[in-house]
């Protein structure tokens, strides 16, 4: 069970699905009075690409995926255009997108991250943290106190894990530690075979290609 550092092609065709997965045990009595628990503190994505109809090419990069991961033993990275940005997808990002946590003059290693909000009716917020372990080279901003910071001078990112790693500790502060970033899903395939339909010459359809986010130890 390996994790490749390679991200299938980008493509989501017309009526291709996400969706996340919480788990959670629910009981209810013959009242109607119930009561929930949390299994998992992180809802995993799962996907079902496909659909349209593709190029021959294009069915043959995702046959070469499929080859090369053995169907569902190896994971791999993904990006999911419904949420692929430390931000709304539809929005540019920026340095203070995403908190990443506190500094206190001495902790070096952290972790990518970032929150999901619901503004209650007193326009108070609430919010969730999702661990982010792929984010995408080349589209990472980091701040420490708002002021921009230089990766490789001031900090190195593990672009296979999320970590973050400063050269010189940040100061201590709430929240004063942000970040901006595209990032990927870490998934594998979710079937033990690749169906392939021929619709005619040089073009054909994948008609599912299932896959599940997964947290490798």
């Amino acid at each position: 069970m390996t994790h490749y550092n390679a991200v299938l092609p980008g493509f989501f065709s017309r009526g291709s699905e996400a969706a996340p997965v919480s788990l959670v045990d629910i009981a209810r009595g013959p009242t109607g009075f119930e009561q929930r628990r949390s299994k998992r503190s992180r809802r995993l994505r799962r996907f079902n690409l496909g659909k349209d109809l593709r190029d021959i090419s294009d069915i043959y990069e995702v046959l070469s995926f499929f080859e090369v991961m053995n169907g569902p033993q190896h994971s791999f990275a993904m990006q999911n255009l419904n949420d692929y940005k430390s931000c709304d997808p539809g929005e540019q990002i920026t340095m203070l997108d995403a908190v990443i946590g506190d500094g206190d003059g001495a902790t070096l290693s952290y972790q990518f991250k970032k929150q999901y909000f619901v503004t209650l009716l007193d326009n108070s917020t609430i919010a969730i943290d999702r661990t982010i372990y792929l984010p995408v080279s080349g589209t990472v901003l980091v701040a420490v106190d708002g002021v921009l910071l230089t990766e490789t001078t001031d900090y190195v990112v593990n672009y296979s894990t999320g970590a973050l790693d400063f050269i010189s500790a940040p100061a201590t502060g709430t929240n004063n530690i942000t970040a901006g970033f595209h990032f990927n899903e870490k998934v594998r395939f979710d079937t033990q075979d690749l169906s392939q339909i021929m619709e005619y010459f040089k073009a054909g359809s994948v008609p599912s290609i299932p896959l599940v986010e997964v947290i490798d130890a």
